[in-house]
């Protein structure tokens, strides 16, 4: 049997690199007939003056994805329909009553409000985060099932959203373990290299991992892979700017395996997806308690965590991994087992088919016995 499934995803960060992943696993299963409808993020969008917050994200998003789902339907039938992030499905829980619907999130609103800050979010007025609230609470209860990407967003949904925890699934969205893999013993010769992969460099705490940089010896390099300009490189450190690498260049996937440790001192982040690309390239990671971050890296098992903001400490961290090979292996290994254990996207994009299949199942239950029933 053949299940008739759409994708309405959305195209912001990290959420590009779950597309190709959801799209890679789709290839691999005949029994889905998919539809994909890809929601673009314009940064800078024409202001729309017959649309009430025409220029805020969480309207457009819903738009898109409910005019996306809403021309999908009208084609023919779906069996079910799986929405990623809430962010897209606020305008559409009209939809949702008539497909079973799994709904996805990287964190809550509330969870974002926590790491807002170094998005340069701010909570606004109390009626506005009143509705807010209140439409996310409304889709959130006309989904069939949610998925997770952390234990953290499954609980805040449990305990700011009044979720069912029976609704809620955990699934990490993962990393292509065949892309991301250790790599082999490449001559270093006394170089310890530090790899660094973010999109906004001043958030995900750049300038404090340079200043770091420069209170270790100067056989420590850095490699920056990141979509911003870098400026104010400190005298004798060593630098390497990447740019225009995206989710599984191949530029990428080298420097993964050519790196000793990976570091992302975040200054605000829910649950990047680069630190599963680092575990599943057997890296040990230093990064902030941010988020659902110590989810995944998880202090002397795989990685250290230090404050945001902390040059010094970081320097610390760096240092005692730069000095200790044993440790780094260790780490290196443990990193390795986690992803391969939580963090294979083609096994964890498998597990939300079938999910979506079991909920258009239990649909199609309830309606054969409503039928039974009424005649």
């Amino acid at each position: 049997m053949k299940f008739r499934l759409a994708f309405l995803l959305e195209q912001t960060l990290g959420h590009v690199a779950h597309t190709k992943n959801i799209e890679r696993a789709l290839s691999s299963h005949p029994w889905v007939e998919p539809t994909v409808i890809k929601l673009p993020f314009d940064a800078r969008p024409r202001p729309t003056a017959w649309v009430p917050g025409g220029r805020n994200w969480s309207v457009r998003a819903s738009l898109m994805a409910r005019r996306g789902l809403a021309q999908r339907l009208r084609q023919g039938a779906l069996d079910a329909v799986f929405v990623h992030t809430q962010v897209a499905a606020l305008l559409s829980t009209g939809l949702f009553a008539r497909v079973p619907t799994v709904i996805s999130l990287d964190a809550t609103p509330r969870d974002f409000d926590e790491v807002g800050f170094a998005y340069g979010h701010r909570r606004q007025a109390r009626w506005l985060e009143e509705l807010k609230a209140a439409l996310n609470r409304r889709a959130l209860a006309g989904a069939t099932a949610l998925v997770t990407w952390s234990r953290q967003a499954a609980r805040s949904l449990s305990e700011h959203y009044g979720v069912d925890p029976d609704r809620i699934t955990v699934i990490r969205p993962g990393v292509d373990l065949g892309l991301f893999r250790p790599g082999g013993p490449w001559p270093r010769g006394d170089r310890f290299r530090v790899l660094f992969v973010g999109g906004d460099f001043r958030r995900k705490g750049g300038y404090d991992l340079l200043q770091a940089m420069r209170l270790l010896p100067a056989t420590a390099e850095l490699d920056v892979v990141t979509g911003t300009t870098v400026t104010g490189v400190p005298p004798g450190v060593t630098v390497r700017v990447h740019t225009g690498l995206g989710p599984g260049d191949p530029g990428l996937l080298e420097l993964y395996r050519r790196a000793d440790v990976f570091a992302l001192p975040t200054l605000g982040d829910c649950f990047p997806q680069v630190l599963a690309e680092a575990a599943a390239s057997g890296l040990p990671i230093i990064a902030t308690n941010s988020g659902a971050i110590g989810e995944i890296v998880r202090p002397g098992a795989n990685g250290l965590l230090v404050p945001a903001a902390d040059a010094g400490e970081l320097a610390a961290a760096l240092r005692l991994l730069m000095d200790n090979a044993r440790v780094r292996h260790s780490m290196g290994q443990e990193s390795l087992r986690i992803a391969r254990e939580e963090h294979d996207a083609f096994r964890n994009n498998t597990r939300i088919f079938e999910l979506m299949a079991e909920c258009a199942r239990a649909r199609g239950s309830r309606l054969s016995a409503v039928s039974r029933a009424a005649g």
